[in-house]
């Protein structure tokens, strides 16, 4: 697609200088931190021998780096929250690769996003807002505040993504990478959901902590599955599939019977159900002369013998895999349907999400909301842990609009309509232009963003590493998708 852009030196002598400053600085804030926040101090200390250590081979650091973060979401995608406490309390293996990545954006000097510009200063906007109702918590809830505040702080893998993928040329890389890894996430993603719920305790335990190593969620796995729907049903797989792959005989038919076979194991939620149904509706309004036939043919195949054999299935989350259990799930979305186990969690999910519009919206918390670093759950009188672990109100779009207030949520919601406006009138141009791949790569990243969104409205989703870092990678991606494009256009020979 593009080549490396013209790297940006930064003087020498102050480069020579670097890892003394992040020594000499990162030191001296340990030192003052050290009296109160004991725990942020040593945190800081182990990210300043972090950054030390990497500025020694920081010739490679753009690719260490942004290879680091391709790790990381494979690793949050297969494993789940289980990858995501890789680490030492406080510093996981989602602030490693955001260190890493600042660091290695630092040393390139530049985001590259001259044609992207506006969408770059709508992303700082919403940042700036996350960063101002934050500060001022610091002091009354030290360390939880910035765990809370990685809702709008994990916005900096989207700059991070888009300038070292700009930087390397590594836009189409990326996408040829993601389809290699398509048939190994439909092989294990239901077996590694399956074998979490019926033999969890089984798992091994990470060290200091409760968490086991494979911790998968039917709805994070259901917003990979639309991605997968979308890249599939666009054709894409043909176009960056390795050769052997893709003209291999009846590959797309075992591809497809595995994603119905994921899509079952996680149908259990309407959550899964809403967020794929998105990507597709995407694709009907957009692209409706999609490869629709095979996803077609065998989920009625599926679906008619799991009703003539009277197929029920209970992976043990109190909601079995059946076809009324599914009809079940798609009433619940509108009504109640008489079951506990969906009435009880719809109801307390709206009759909270109505408190937090109540107070923004109509009450003090207009202009600030109540902030990073309290507990939402706590505060608003929704707690359901004994521990007090629930902290966000299992809808990411009204975490914004809780704790940043108003100000915060129309920041959120111009940046992200902002970004969809971005994609498709690329793809209408792409389209025009008679650039099929350019069109569909951009729907691509639009129904798989769309996934994200929907999946976020319910559940703590964005606020956690393995939605979060997921989220904005993706939408740095589509910034990095987008400039390269942009420049191809504006040039006078475009490739082909």
């Amino acid at each position: 697609m593009s080549g490396p852009l013209p790297k940006n030196v930064w003087p020498a002598p102050l480069l020579r200088l670097y890892p003394g400053w992040l020594i000499f600085l990162g030191g001296l804030a340990a030192g003052l931190l050290g009296v109160q926040q004991p725990l942020l101090a040593g945190a800081l200390c182990v990210l300043v021998l972090l950054a030390a250590t990497l500025w020694r081979v920081h010739a490679r650091l753009p690719q260490l780096a942004l290879g680091f973060i391709g790790v990381s979401l494979v690793g949050y995608a297969f494993l789940g929250k289980g990858y995501a406490y890789l680490g030492v309390p406080p510093l996981f293996v989602g602030e490693l690769a955001l260190g890493a990545g600042l660091l290695a954006l630092l040393k390139v000097g530049r985001l590259g996003t001259r044609h992207t510009w506006g969408l770059v200063v709508l992303l700082g906007l919403f940042m700036l807002i996350g960063l101002a109702n934050t500060l001022p918590y610091l002091g009354t809830y030290g360390i939880t505040a910035l765990r809370d505040a990685v809702i709008w702080g994990y916005a900096a893998f989207a700059l991070i993504v888009a300038g070292l993928g700009l930087h390397l040329g590594w836009v189409e890389r990326a996408v040829r990478q993601y389809a290699r890894l398509i048939p190994w996430f439909l092989l294990f993603a239901p077996l590694s959901l399956i074998l979490y719920r019926l033999a969890g305790g089984l798992i091994p335990v990470l060290p200091g902590s409760d968490v086991p190593l494979l911790k998968p969620k039917g709805g994070d796995i259901a917003v990979h599955l639309a991605g997968i729907l979308a890249f599939l049903l666009l054709g894409l797989h043909r176009h960056f599939s390795p050769p052997r792959v893709a003209e291999r005989p009846g590959r797309e038919w075992l591809w497809w019977l595995l994603w119905l076979i994921g899509c079952l194991s996680v149908f259990t939620g309407r959550a899964a159900l809403l967020t794929i149904a998105a990507a597709a509706a995407v694709l009907l309004l957009l692209r409706p002369l999609s490869r629709w036939g095979r996803p077609l043919y065998l989920g009625v195949l599926v679906l008619t013998l799991m009703t003539a054999l009277n197929v029920r299935v209970d992976l043990g989350v109190g909601r079995e895999v059946s076809v009324p259990g599914l009809l079940l799930n798609l009433r619940s979305i509108t009504e109640d349907t008489g079951t506990s186990t969906r009435d009880g969690s719809r109801e307390w999910r709206l009759a909270w999400w109505n408190d937090i519009v109540g107070y923004t919206l109509h009450g003090p918390y207009f202009w600030t909301g109540k902030g990073y670093g309290i507990n939402l759950a706590d505060a608003d009188g929704y707690q359901v842990e004994e521990d007090s672990s629930l902290r966000s109100p299992h809808n990411g779009h009204l975490t914004f609009l809780a704790r940043s207030g108003v100000p915060g949520f129309t920041a959120w919601v111009l940046l992200q309509a902002a970004f969809a406006l971005s994609l498709l009138r690329a793809s209408f141009r792409a389209r025009a232009a008679g650039q099929t791949v350019w069109s569909h790569l951009f729907l691509w990243i639009l129904a798989y963003w769309l996934a994200f969104l929907v999946n976020a409205a319910f559940d703590v989703f964005l606020e956690g590493p393995q939605g979060g870092i997921w989220f904005w990678s993706l939408f740095g991606f589509g910034l990095a998708a987008l400039e390269v494009y942009r420049r191809q256009v504006a040039s006078p020979v475009s490739p082909t």
